[in-house]
């Protein structure tokens, strides 16, 4: 397999936009589960998600522009009714775009690292804020899917969902997922595994509202 590319870091704190919450009575089928792709990169995955799950409303959030447009161009050649994709900061964003428990699942793959420099790390997606912003998003019993190949950013994403205390690590206390928690391997995943290098995955499960300490 041919060596990837990392994306470009680009500091949230940089891009200031405006962002309102889209028609969803309009643009997403009544009835139907959402999943939510935070920084969905070249797209694969959502795509190909939403070709093996028609049945499930799929939107993607980016902050690059180009990555959006490369998506819209491939989705007006093969239109998938269940794909949508938007710019966001999901730093800032997500509440201005969703009601709470609205979301059936959220996946966050590869997020920039920021590990070059400590005082760059508050510009890491994951952080005790994001942990607390999908505990209210999420549906009971609704996920997250979260996946990284930098040790250090795997365990800081575990600590800070077993801290939050609304969220049960459906891999077991303190443990990553040893195979896929999703069915369907990313490009970078498969890029890692073939190179036989660690991948550090994990899925979270929130707890029923009422009994948060399930």
């Amino acid at each position: 397999m041919a060596r990837i590319r990392h994306r470009k870091s680009i500091n949230p704190y940089r891009l200031q936009i405006e962002v309102e919450r889209p028609d969803w009575a309009s643009i997403l089928a009544p009835g139907k589960p959402v999943r939510v792709d935070l920084g969905f990169g070249r797209g694969e995955f959502i795509l190909e998600m939403a070709r093996q799950h028609p049945e499930i409303e799929f939107i993607g959030l980016e902050i690059r522009q180009y990555l959006i447009d490369k998506i819209e161009a491939l989705l007006a050649d093969d239109p998938l009714t269940n794909v949508h994709v938007f710019m966001a900061n999901v730093k800032e964003h997500l509440p201005v775009l969703f009601d709470p428990g609205t979301l059936e699942r959220v996946y966050i793959h590869f997020p920039d690292p920021w590990t070059r420099r400590k005082r760059h790390h508050k510009r890491r997606m994951v952080d005790a804020k994001l942990a607390e912003t999908l505990s209210v998003l999420l549906c009971p019993g609704g996920q997250v899917h979260l996946m990284t190949d930098k040790a250090e950013v795997g365990q800081e994403m575990l600590a800070l969902f077993e801290a939050h205390g609304g969220f049960k690590n459906a891999c077991g206390a303190g443990q990553f997922c040893e195979e896929s928690t999703t069915g369907l391997h990313t490009r970078e995943e498969a890029y890692y595994m073939d190179k036989g290098q660690a991948i550090y995955r994990l899925c979270f499960v929130r707890h029923n509202q009422d009994n948060n300490h399930d």
